[in-house]
Formats: C-alpha cells, sequence, structure tokens
C-alpha cells in the first residue's frame, strides 16, 4: 500500500503544541511508516517505539531518533549528520524540532521541499 508521507511541517509543529505534545504521538507514527517505506523494509515498528520508550522513561526514544535520523541521511547520501543533530536536540527535550528536521529531509527525498 502506498502512501503520500509529504507533511506540512508548520501544521505538525503547531497541532503538536495546541495539544500538549499528543501530537507527536501521530508524527512518530507517519515517520516510521515514510521511513519504512524509504527503506522497503518494515525495520521499524510504531507498537516496539512506544513500548520501550515507555518501559524505559524515553531513553528508548533518544536512541529511535538517533537510529531513524541516521537512516534518513543514508537514504539522502549519508552528509548531514541527521543522527547525531538529532540525538543532541532529543536530549535537550527538542525532540519536537527533530521531528521537523526529519521530516524536512523526508519531504525532500519524496520531491516536496515547499511545506
Amino acid at each position: 500500500m502506498k502512501y503520500n508521507h509529504i507533511r506540512n511541517i508548520f501544521l505538525d509543529i503547531l497541532f503538536t503544541l495546541l495539544t500538549c505534545g499528543l501530537y507527536n504521538i501521530y508524527i512518530q507514527f507517519k515517520q516510521i511508516e515514510a521511513i519504512n517505506d524509504m527503506l522497503k523494509e518494515e525495520r521499524y515498528s510504531f507498537l516496539k517505539w512506544a513500548v520501550f520508550s515507555l518501559l524505559t522513561l524515553g531513553l528508548y526514544h533518544l536512541y529511535h531518533e538517533y537510529v531513524m535520523a541516521n537512516d534518513i541521511d543514508q537514504c539522502l547520501g549519508g552528509d548531514q549528520n541527521l543522527g547525531i543533530i538529532s540525538l543532541i536536540l532529543a536530549i535537550f527535550a527538542l525532540s519536537l524540532v527533530a521531528d521537523a528536521i526529519q521530516q524536512y529531509n523526508i519531504n525532500k527525498f519524496y520531491g516536496d521541499t515547499a511545506v
């Protein structure tokens, strides 16, 4: 099944702020779908991310941000150090910014940098 993985980053940030972060759970789900499609394999699981993030009190999410960003970077040629950038942002409680950067690169992969 083919999905449209291009998302409006401004609306994602706005809805996340309006819902006190709950919308970011949906963003994670959509980004997991997108990166699995980019890689042409089911490497990431939303359920695994949710369960392990809860069990480790968010530490797994730091790892998840790093690994997913590295895979996005590899799909785009591997020269942006997205993994390190996302990890540093997530450590400083700026996962929303890391997700926005990741989504920008997902949009770029699918041919749209206007959003």
